[in-house]
């Protein structure tokens, strides 16, 4: 469908396929305006889909960059000694660290959640999160991935701050920039979001052996690797939600 090859697409279909499409290939040119179909078709619904790309285009970073899939050993890694046993130690690690399934009190009304989110942040955010008003179960989840940032990730905020300007640099700003290849940064951290904006899936077990001699454990490198996807995920909001930058949750 992505190809062009399908046939019998709906109007919210291919609004669906541009705007994934889109944050694929030019994401460092996102904006409002790549809204207008979707909304055009789902109104304010059109903030829940932005939502579920942002999402994949977490939770698949993560299993990309750390070769981690549905299957758990992939056949294209079984040569990969090292990465496979790591494969397998990140994937409990991950349900351990990105997947909460305990059971939360709804709380999706717009004062409390703002509330939530000041507390984070350190000033009010009313004013700056408007454009999600029309969906406060949205901002509920910005809530959440700030709140998991403070209690599960153990980076320091300014290797947080570090990884967040790094995948900002690597956004690609066009097709060519999310596929060719071009040189990545020596710093092995660096590197890590450079490739996992990119295209997260041609980590090398050369690339996690740097980051295990920069002094990075299993934790360690999931927790970049998180950060990377989150980056990646807030990049895509803030451009289409029309949001302030610094609202981020990954602000340091």
């Amino acid at each position: 469908m992505l190809g062009g090859g399908a046939r019998d697409v709906t109007p919210l279909e291919a609004a669906l396929v541009d705007l994934v499409r889109a944050s694929w290939a030019r994401p460092a040119r996102l904006g409002p305006d790549d809204l207008r179909a979707l909304r055009a078709v789902a109104g304010d619904g059109a903030l829940d889909y932005v939502f579920v790309v942002g999402g994949f285009h977490f939770i698949n970073r993560i299993a990309d960059l750390l070769h981690v899939d549905a299957e758990v050993l992939p056949e294209a890694l079984r040569r990969f000694e090292a990465l496979r046993r790591l494969s397998v130690r990140m994937m409990a690690l991950m349900f351990g660290r990105v997947i909460d399934l305990g059971n939360r009190t709804d709380a999706a009304t717009w004062e409390p959640l703002a509330a939530r989110i000041a507390q984070r942040v350190g000033r009010p955010v009313d004013a700056a999160l408007t454009p999600l008003r029309a969906r406060p179960r949205l901002l509920e989840i910005l809530a959440l991935a700030l709140e998991e940032r403070d209690e599960r990730n153990a980076l320091p905020r300014a290797t947080i701050a570090r990884v967040q300007r790094a995948v900002e640099a690597a956004l690609p700003r066009a097709e060519d920039e999310a596929t060719g290849l071009h040189p990545r940064p020596a710093d092995p951290v660096e590197a890590f979001a450079f490739v996992g904006t990119r295209y997260a899936q041609r980590t090398t077990p050369e690339m996690i052996a740097a980051l295990r001699r920069a002094g990075y454990d299993d934790l360690g490198i999931l927790d970049l690797a998180i950060t990377i996807a989150d980056a990646n995920n807030w990049a895509r909001l803030w451009r289409w939600l029309a949001l302030p930058p610094d609202i981020s949750y990954l602000e340091a």
